[in-house]
């Protein structure tokens, strides 16, 4: 058999002993199992190969957007009120 396969059914029945060998959780126990199984694989082979870092995205400068004068509104002009009118 496969040696990965193996460690999982191996985690998974530890799984099982754990809850006090409660049954019907036979499915959770493998998925979590292979959670744990690939999580430790995945880390052993960051430590044995180094970390390998994303290359990094070139950067340019983009020049500073200039102010626009805010467009007119459309529609209906508002109704002058008293507040507002000017008094000489």
């Amino acid at each position: 058999m496969n040696k990965l396969y193996e460690e999982i059914a191996r985690v998974a029945f530890d799984l099982y002993e754990k809850r006090g060998k409660a049954e019907g959780f036979h499915l959770s126990d493998w998925l979590e199992a292979e959670r744990i199984v690939m999580a430790r694989h995945e880390k052993k082979q960051k430590s044995e190969h180094g970390s390998v870092k994303p290359a990094k995205r070139k950067t340019t400068t983009r020049k500073p957007k200039e102010e626009k004068a805010t467009p007119a509104r459309k529609g209906t002009p508002r109704k002058k009120t008293a507040t507002t009118k000017k008094t000489t």
